[in-house]
């Protein structure tokens, strides 16, 4: 029997931190098999961004073509596009091969942790036109999602509600926005889909400062999703927030969290920098350290 695959379209970065090398090795920690079509080519390290280039559009199409074309996907991650020009070439192929993509998770990257942006304004506005009315669930942080909004950053739980209500609106089955900007002990993240809202609470974590969570968030999500139950790997979708997939979706998220508390706690004695300091990888390999 083979195990779920799951397709990451995602910026390739240099240090291994976040994008689609934090993504396969989430896939790979949670029992899937990656795939991947690389978005853009980024230059970075925990201390900064020293460049980025986003491939041609023609050439993440024949990537994601030549894989939906070949491969038994059951679920789809979309992450850091980079241009205009790219969002809408995934966003053509995403209309052509839709059927044999799985469940769609779009994480709309902006603006890197070091405050780098990563897309540009024209290609944010395609994100919010072109690829939120095709996925299943979007996963912006904060920041992100009032971007996508044209609004203020939100400034507390009921706020980020309505935003993400909004999105929701645009196209997406369920939305989840992380709040880890709001101040308070808890870090509260506010997941909307067709049954309603789930407040979902964790502990904050000061004490080091990490990168790529965002994107293994959003891959943990869509490695769960390839394995729900009653998914049809022929490619016949339910939609989310039908027959019970929103209890799935909650408690797919809800792991999915925890698999990203985890890999950050057990991150917190790592210096993979010469310099020392800077942001911080996750450790993907709890689920191998047994």
């Amino acid at each position: 029997m083979r195990p779920p695959l799951v397709l990451t379209i995602a910026a390739s970065e240099s240090d291994g931190a976040a994008g689609l090398q934090a993504d396969l090795k989430t896939f790979t920690a949670l029992g899937a098999y990656g795939a991947s079509a690389v978005s853009m080519v980024t230059t970075v390290t925990a201390h900064q961004v020293h460049d980025t280039h986003p491939l041609p559009a023609d050439v993440v199409r024949e990537q994601i073509d030549a894989v939906a074309e070949d491969l038994r996907i059951d679920a789809t991650k979309i992450g850091a596009l980079g241009s205009a020009a790219v969002v809408e070439a995934v966003a053509g192929a995403v209309r052509e091969h839709r059927a044999r993509l799985g469940r769609i998770v779009l994480d709309p990257v902006m603006v890197s942790a070091h405050g780098t942006p990563l897309i540009s304004a024209e290609g944010a506005s395609a994100l919010g036109q072109q690829l939120l009315p095709l996925v299943d669930v979007l996963t912006p942080n904060m920041a992100e999602a009032a971007q996508l909004l044209g609004r203020p950053l939100a400034t507390s739980i009921e706020e980020i509600r309505e935003q993400a209500l909004a999105l929701q609106a645009l196209g997406p089955g369920a939305v989840l926005i992380t709040g880890g900007r709001l101040e308070g002990e808890d870090v509260v993240d506010v997941l909307v889909h067709a049954g309603g809202t789930d407040l979902l609470r964790a502990r904050r974590d000061p004490r080091r400062r990490i990168r790529g969570a965002g994107s293994t968030l959003s891959a943990a999500i869509a490695a769960q999703l390839a394995r729900i139950a009653g998914f049809d790997r022929a490619g016949q979708l339910g939609e989310i927030g039908k027959a019970g997939a929103d209890d799935d979706l909650v408690t797919i998220v809800a792991s999915a969290r925890e698999f990203v508390a985890s890999a950050t706690e057990n991150a917190q004695d790592w210096t993979l920098s010469r310099r020392g300091g800077g942001y911080g990888p996750l450790n993907h390999l709890i689920t191998l350290d047994t």
